[in-house]
């Protein structure tokens, strides 16, 4: 019998028992949840605030320690991995609506135009416009020379500008901004110094005849205060908020780039697996009452996911829900490095102490698999790259199933929207493999140099004749072209 096989039979009972105990390894922390006047003298979310005016506490789970045999957990890994049967993922109104969009791809030629391709790689608008960017409810938005932007459905097809019938847009008038419906009729007359973010939610932020910064409701009533930096419309109940950084370097800038190029406010897509990083910028968040549910003013905080977001401050790291409470830590955790699978509500964190990764599961704040691993690669499609040494291990997330094993270092691409394809590079050589692991005995051609993922049935590659889009059966559906992404 494999050696490693033969760690699985032995051990599978003890790792499994050991899944029912609680194995997060930080002390007992507070949950608190803080009113707006907080923000009036800092202190951070992992301590009690003395001029705390209206804040409730809660006590998270009591954590112990568990002592994990390295041995064992390298030849099994199910026991850790069974779903929670009693969550249940966030059914948030922008998710619902994104989430589903059909998968296209924008290309642009050698005349610098763009055009756009369906997941089965038919040209849907031929190459002639400036620009193509996805655009809010799952439309498309394209500039032709200096005329206005043009709308278009992900067929093809002519749009309008997406639109709130229900929502207030501001005007200026006199030097003052007001509100007016789809109708164009006044509904806020113009009094306010400042629009500093428009109505989404029913709320919109302003700075009023006074200078205060506040909230409003669509009756312009103040609802509180918002003496933020930044503030930013509401989305699925909360609002970002965010703290200017007077200082500048350019390791900030590169990883602000990096994390607006990893979330997109416009096309939000669970479903793509995310890696984790700090992206320099200082958010927090707030919830339709003015409650602070994170601190802007803790040392770095992650953009809201469907189930909540990690903060770090003074070298701990906690994973706080939607509500504020605080699910997994405060402790000697970092995300870098480390990945999200926001779909399965998973999220591989990494130890500081032994510099090894486990997962936890963000919906409950439960570990899902042990700090024990060099690393954690999701995938999509419920499926994840577990490492240890040069050992790569394909697993389904669903059941702890290792599907496929491979003894040398060995990159994968993550699965795209709607995909059941991949690609796998060992060494120079491109593969086709499906989600169980099975390598396709398709030819893969000899000119690719890079990839993409696939989005449906296609997937961005590089070869002599530039970029194009491949088939599952590595055959060219598209050639010739000097950027392709997926929108």
């Amino acid at each position: 019998m494999h050696r490693s096989s033969l760690k699985s039979s032995l051990l599978a009972a003890v790792l499994a028992a050991s899944w029912a105990l609680p194995l997060s390894v930080s002390a007992e922390k507070p949950a608190e949840i803080y009113s707006h006047e907080h923000r009036e003298s800092h202190t951070t979310t992992r301590t009690e605030s003395s001029t705390r005016t209206s804040s409730s506490t809660t006590s998270t789970h009591t954590s112990s320690s568990v002592s994990v045999d390295k041995e064992g957990t390298a030849g099994i890994l199910g026991g850790f991995l069974v779903p929670n049967p009693n969550r249940k993922v966030p059914g948030l109104v922008r998710t619902a609506r994104e989430s589903h969009l059909a998968p296209v791809f924008a290309g642009r030629d050698s005349k610098g135009l763009w055009g756009l391709w369906d997941a089965r790689g038919r040209e849907i608008l031929a190459p002639r416009y400036k620009s193509l960017e996805a655009a809010s409810q799952g439309l498309l938005e394209a500039r032709e020379g200096k005329k206005e932007l043009l709308y278009f459905t992900r067929e093809g097809l002519p749009a309008q500008a997406p639109s709130d019938p229900a929502a207030l847009t501001a005007f200026r008038e006199n030097g003052r901004w007001g509100f007016r419906d789809a109708e164009q009729r006044t509904v806020l007359a113009p009094v306010y110094k400042e629009v500093r973010a428009d109505f989404s939610e029913g709320i919109a932020f302003v700075v009023n005849a006074q200078g205060k910064s506040v909230a409003i409701d669509t009756r312009g009533r103040e609802l509180f205060a918002a003496p933020y930096d930044q503030v930013f419309p509401f989305r699925d109940g909360l609002a970002e908020t965010r703290r200017t950084v007077r200082s500048f370097n350019w390791a900030s800038l590169a990883s602000v780039a990096l994390g607006a190029a990893l979330w997109d406010q416009n096309v939000y897509m669970p479903d793509q697996p995310l890696s984790l990083t700090w992206d320099g910028v200082k958010r927090g968040y707030i919830d339709s009452s003015g409650q602070v549910i994170v601190d802007d003013r803790n040392d770095a905080v992650f953009p809201m996911t469907l189930w909540g977001t990690f903060v770090k401050d003074k070298g701990e790291l906690w994973f706080v829900n939607r509500q504020g409470r605080v699910l997994f830590g405060p402790g000697k955790y970092d995300i870098d490095g480390g990945g999200l699978d926001e779909q399965e509500g998973l999220a591989a964190v990494r130890d500081k102490g032994t510099g090894k990764f486990g997962i936890v599961d963000i919906s409950d704040g439960s570990l899902r698999l042990p700090f024990a691993w060099d690393g954690v690669q999701f995938l999509g499609q419920q499926r994840m790259l577990v490492k240890e040494g040069n050992l790569s291990r394909l697993v389904s997330e669903a059941t702890g199933q290792v599907l496929r094993t491979w003894q040398q270092p060995v990159t994968l691409t993550p699965f795209g929207s709607q995909a059941e394809t991949t690609w796998v590079r060992e060494g120079k050589t491109w593969q086709l493999m499906d989600r169980d692991g099975n390598l396709l005995s398709v030819q893969v051609p000899a000119d690719v140099t890079q990839t993409a993922s696939f989005q449906g049935q296609a997937a961005p590659a590089k070869g002599k004749q530039g970029w194009g889009l491949i088939d599952a059966q590595g055959s060219w559906l598209v050639q010739g072209l000097k950027e392709v992404h997926s929108l």
